[in-house]
């Protein structure tokens, strides 16, 4: 049955106001029986409508009705290489509309595929997770998302629809025109990947910020220290959502808690493969709403895990945030190596800008792990890279000692602020020894 269906039975209130309320009163059991019945309706209708789901599990012999639950599948996941080399055949239904996604490590897209139908469902589900921060009709929205076959813009408007709210797209503009244009519109609510947002932070210290409620970051990681500046700077939370485009941005958001993202389970089922001994994993999900391009026990490609305790603010199962990606985990002679590890190198470390990158080569026959910073204009290279070095020596004891032994090579390497970005989203790993 379709949520929306469920949350118009319900006589009051606004949409979002509706289903908040549903999805604050459903218990787990209740909830876990409507996923089950939905996953399994999914299972059957890929089956007969997708020529790529039942090629594949004719070929392993999967009786899809004798499947219940995602874990009755056995090794059979989707990955992000099927939807590049394969997007037509994931089609069960006529589409409206596609959105397409780069990501951080390969330069053929991914292009998924919707229904309007199911615009309004994510739109639903985002203005659900909106109205739990306490955003409401009154606000008014800005959004400097990207829309370039980006799916995080047309689902922030579809949001807005839901709320009844006031919203004006300015599009991912320079920050310094975005804050001269809109600074006299009355915005309650600013929307925008995280890099962006910090940058309008800067702005706003310069010259002023305005009397806003919330500043929403979506697609990519941010650290606490940069969201503790733009707080202060604005007075106001600083909150994150995580979606991917194959999800259609619907995955998870931040409670004003600020302690993990809160899983929209109502449109997908959720698992999290291949776990260490604390539990990190690849986060694995599947769509129980969509008809035009289902995904089955999709590989996200992102690290993290469920956190267990409940939350205070918001109802729902969470996850932590995120610690990297699959395909940047690499293994150095000091170790295995992810994006997250160096959050706390660079987070003590003044005058350097949002982004950074780890780049790991080869010098003579032992590795060079290479630390890559933007700085602001000005900053001293020497006095920053001594404490860029005196960071990762506090951090990583075992590391430093390897490389006094010789057996590791470190170098600090200081780039002009906005230019080791040059996509959307910035590889934080590059291992160079690939290609040697």
């Amino acid at each position: 049955m379709s949520v929306i269906s469920l949350i118009n039975k319900i006589p009051f209130g606004n949409p979002a106001e509706k289903g908040f309320f549903l999805y604050s009163k459903v218990p787990p059991s209740v909830l876990a029986k409507l996923q089950e019945k939905n996953f399994s309706q999914t299972i059957r209708y890929a089956y007969l409508k997708s020529p790529f789901y039942k090629k594949k599990w004719d070929e392993l012999r999967i009786r899809v009705d004798r499947i219940r639950r995602p874990e009755d599948l056995g090794d059979f996941f989707t990955t992000a290489e099927d939807i590049r080399q394969n997007p037509k055949e994931f089609l069960c239904a006529r589409p409206d509309t596609a959105y397409e996604t780069t990501g951080t490590t390969s330069k053929k897209t991914k292009r998924v595929y919707f229904s309007r139908q199911e615009v309004k469902e994510a739109g639903w589900a985002g203005a659900v997770g909106l109205w739990g921060l306490g955003v409401r009709e009154e606000d008014r929205i800005a959004s400097a998302f990207d829309y370039s076959f980006w799916v995080s813009g047309p689902v922030l408007q579809a949001s807005c629809e839901v709320l009844g709210c006031f919203h004006v797209e300015a599009g991912r503009i320079d920050p310094q025109e975005f804050y001269e244009r809109l600074s006299d519109y009355g915005i309650t609510v600013i929307v925008g990947d995280p890099s962006w947002l910090l940058r309008l932070a800067e702005i706003a210290e310069e010259k002023g910020s305005w009397p806003v409620k919330l500043i929403l970051g979506g697609g990519e990681n941010l650290t606490e220290a940069a969201r503790h500046t733009m707080e202060k700077v604005w007075g106001a939370d600083v909150i994150l959502s995580y979606g991917q485009t194959e999800a259609f941005g619907a995955i998870g958001m931040e409670s004003k808690e600020k302690a993990g993202y809160h899983l929209n389970e109502f449109h997908n089922a959720f698992e999290i493969i291949n776990p260490d001994q604390e539990n990190y994993g690849e986060l694995v999900y599947t769509t129980l709403n969509r008809r035009v391009m289902p995904l089955i026990r999709y590989r996200s490609g992102d690290i993290t895990r469920f956190i267990q305790t409940p939350s205070l603010s918001m109802p729902g199962r969470r996850i932590e945030k995120l610690k990297g990606r699959v395909d940047e985990w690499t293994v150095t002679a000091m170790g295995n190596i992810a994006p997250w590890m160096f959050e706390s190198v660079f987070k003590n470390v003044a005058a350097t800008g949002g982004d950074w990158q780890i780049v790991v080569d080869k010098e003579g026959n032992k590795d060079r792990v290479s630390f890559h910073l933007e700085v602001e204009n000005g900053a001293g290279a020497g006095d920053l890279k001594e404490k860029v070095l005196q960071e990762f020596k506090k951090e990583f004891q075992e590391a430093w000692r390897i490389s006094e032994m010789g057996l590791l090579h470190l170098g600090v390497e200081f780039h002009p602020k906005g230019s080791l970005r040059s996509g959307r989203k910035l590889q934080r790993i590059v291992d160079n020894r690939k290609f040697n």
